[in-house]
């Protein structure tokens, strides 16, 4: 006898089985991931490393390797060009 059967002979309606629709995840410019664009949005707030990684439970060394990444990706050199960056694109 399966789960199911079990409940309706006890006249309880099984639950429905699980959904198996993934959500596409968002895309943002420039191929920045999820945590690139998390990362970016702090750091436009105006927090440190050292907060951003406290903020995202993360390691400072981490936070500087998404920086890193960012600035890469956006061909920028700065935390004011960052900003601007994220500014201008709707992520701050």
């Amino acid at each position: 006898m399966t789960p199911g059967q079990a409940l309706a002979a006890q006249g309880q309606k099984p639950a429905p089985p699980p959904s198996t629709t993934v959500t596409p995840s968002p895309t943002y410019p420039a191929g920045l991931t999820t945590r690139e664009v998390e990362v970016l949005r702090l750091l436009a707030g105006g927090l440190t490393d050292l907060q951003i990684a406290e903020k995202l439970v993360l390691s400072p060394r981490t936070v500087h390797a998404h920086i890193s990444s960012i600035y890469s990706k956006l061909g920028i050199t700065s935390r004011s060009a960052a900003t601007r960056y994220a500014i201008e694109h709707h992520l701050a």
